[in-house]
């Protein structure tokens, strides 16, 4: 708790004396069971929090003791209860330690871990505004505190500044006392309520407020039972703000004008009162603070890679309109716009592969990446934490694509190969990494694509030899069916929403639809992009990339979408086809809305071009491999409304 020496004492509220109540006399030298009170560290509502030795450990402790006549009501002493249990299933070192309480004493209190520093609402009174990279640091620190609250399933609920100690004091007067970076301690538990836990009495019936007005979240303020994990979010961002501003988010003379306005007004922007917050970092406050919990980071993991990111550099990108997009994290979905919110578009990317990353898909339940790189290796990842899973090599040479069969258990990869009795297309069993079979074979060149029907019972592969090459896996066998049209190596195959019908794309630049049923071509169509590269199909509609990127939507010719500066690479669908997302070798990775065939979002990070992009299931996430060997996930943006 906080070191008294540094701190100015505060006078209780009118009628709310503890030390000057009969029977209460505390002070200097005052035993309590086994502690012996040195002196009064802080004092609030409920009480009164003492330095203390207790001795029996000979150390130093915050002794937490509550004001007789804050018992004397049944809600009160529950809700001393419910801080002591609450606490005491912690043990992090960004949280307050409990070491031990007595509640039916003739002086109720709590021992906790004894923290000297000051907290951050003391610290930007006596410093001013804390600059942008300290900020961060501690804010990150309290997140990080806050996911191990959650993962015990607690929510706080009364994060603000004052509740956030640093340790030791930045500002201490002899700062040759200790060469500890300053950590962040989260006090208090006091409002804590255990999630999925029905809480007893009258505490938090609807109508009661919880929380401090300055920093709470709107649904928090309606009805305390309803807030999870998401409302300390807020309060961290609103938190934040007042680090980097001094001022708190929305100011008023009454709790109800301060409350009007949060409902009223938009989050307010850091970076309007100091031009040193960056629009990244003012970005994520803002969404920190958004007034739907759907528009937050929907958890304290998810806050601590946005700071990191922010902290490495991470921009924010206008959609092309001038708005700013809303956005959502992976696995939330599309959540409902937040009008004039800016978020900080950044991703989160590990070093996955020494080469070039050509191939990336997704299972369908979202929860594994899958790479294919030049290093001739295919890696599995967890897609929450980008940590690798499983790796396997293909045939020697640059590993060129990898597709994944629908139900996530097995994929097809094509690699270069030197001689044409190498030349086949892989079929691996993703939960051994073993090779089924001696792979499919039938083309005088190298495989470039593949695709795996819905049903999961085609297969599908472009060769350099200029045929579309496609096994069935109903009849054993069966020779491949080999389809002639193109004029140059085929690059991109889709399987349509019948395994009767596939679409390929080719360096000639034409598209072409087959029948699968009969072999029969069904017509082409010139995308005046060059030489194609690659091919998408999703929601009825068609991408390919080249020179630069065309989709063909509801009319039957390709309409261009500008933006990238040099070829295109890749192209893929969201699940819904109202998302395009492109890599390019400019570098960048666009999002595209589909329909007004308008640039959404440019990701910026890779070092190099961008070789594979893949959505997520519900589209909420994206993920990119590019030639600079990098696996990056990226929040996906949405328009406003």
């Amino acid at each position: 708790m906080i070191d008294g020496e540094a701190q100015t004492k505060v006078a209780p509220p009118p009628g709310q004396g503890t030390d000057s109540q009969p029977g209460f006399a505390l002070g200097p030298g005052k035993i309590i069971d086994d502690f012996e009170l040195m002196g009064e560290i802080n004092r609030g509502g409920m009480g009164v929090i003492y330095k203390a030795k207790q001795k029996g450990l000979d150390r130093i402790v915050a002794l937490k003791v509550i004001a007789p006549n804050r018992l004397s009501s049944r809600e009160a002493r529950r809700r001393f209860k419910q801080e002591v249990v609450t606490a005491a299933r912690l043990n992090h070192p960004n949280i307050v330690t409990v070491f031990q309480t007595d509640i039916d004493g003739a002086i109720p209190y709590l021992a906790m871990e004894y923290v000297p520093g000051i907290d951050l609402s003391r610290l930007v009174k006596a410093v001013g505004p804390l600059s942008p990279p300290d900020a961060c640091y501690y804010i990150l620190q309290a997140a990080i505190g806050l996911q191990h609250a959650h993962e015990a399933g607690l929510v706080h609920r009364d994060i603000k500044p004052a509740n956030l100690m640093v340790t030791p004091s930045p500002i201490d007067p002899d700062p040759g006392k200790t060469a500890k970076l300053p950590r962040v301690k989260i006090l208090d538990m006091g409002l804590a309520r255990i999630v999925n836990e029905e809480e007893p009495g009258e505490l938090t019936r609807a109508g009661i407020f919880l929380g401090t007005p300055d920093y709470v979240a709107p649904e928090q303020a309606e009805d305390a039972r309803t807030s999870d994990i998401r409302a300390d979010i807020y309060s961290l961002g609103s938190s934040f703000y007042f680090l980097l501003t001094g001022e708190i988010p929305f100011p008023g003379a009454s709790v109800v004008q301060k409350l009007r306005k949060q409902m009223a007004e938009p989050p307010p922007s850091a970076r309007a009162k100091r031009d040193e917050v960056s629009p990244a970092l003012d970005g994520l406050v803002r969404r920190m603070m958004a007034r739907s919990p759907l528009e937050r980071p929907q958890t304290p993991a998810e806050l601590v890679e946005m700071i990191e990111s922010v902290m490495r550099g991470g921009t924010v990108t206008a959609s092309r309109s001038g708005s700013i997009p809303a956005t959502a994290l992976a696995g939330t979905g599309h959540p409902t716009p937040f009008p004039g919110l800016a978020p900080a578009v950044s991703s989160v990317s590990i070093k996955a592969h020494d080469a070039a990353i050509h191939s990336v898909a997704i299972t369908p339940d979202g929860k594994a990446v899958i790479t294919g790189s030049a290093d001739g290796s295919i890696k599995l990842w967890n897609a929450d934490k980008l940590r690798e899973t499983r790796s396997f090599r293909g045939d020697l040479g640059s590993l060129e694509h990898v597709a994944l069969a629908p139900n996530g258990k097995w994929a097809a990869s094509c690699s270069t190969r030197l001689t044409v009795q190498e030349m086949r297309v892989q079929l691996w069993d993703l939960a051994s990494g073993t090779e089924h079979g001696r792979g499919l074979k039938g083309a005088a060149d190298n495989y470039r694509t593949s695709s795996i029907s819905s049903d999961g019972k085609r297969l599908a592969a472009g060769s350099g030899d200029k045929s579309v090459w496609v096994w069935s896996f109903e009849f054993a066998g069966i020779k491949p069916l080999q389809l002639k049209g193109h004029k140059g190596a085929v690059t991109g195959v889709a399987f349509a929403r019948s395994a009767d019908t596939l679409l390929s794309a080719a360096e000639d630049g034409t598209v072409r639809q087959w029948d699968l049923s009969t072999g029969a071509d069904k017509g082409s169509l010139n995308a005046s992009v060059g030489p194609i590269r690659c091919l998408a199909f999703g929601g009825k509609k068609v991408a390919v990339g080249g020179k630069s990127l065309a989709v063909r939507r509801k009319t039957a010719s390709f309409t261009r979408f500008e933006g990238h500066e040099g070829f295109v690479n890749c192209v893929a669908f969201s699940s819904d086809g109202k998302l395009l997302a492109s890599g390019g070798t400019d570098g960048t990775v666009r999002i595209w809305l589909v329909e007004e065939a308008t640039e959404l979002a440019r990701l910026e990070g890779h070092t190099r071009a961008v070789g594979s992009v893949a959505f997520g299931p519900d589209a909420g996430v994206l993920f990119s491999g590019g030639d600079d060997g990098t696996l990056r996930r990226w929040p996906v943006v949405l328009p406003v409304a």
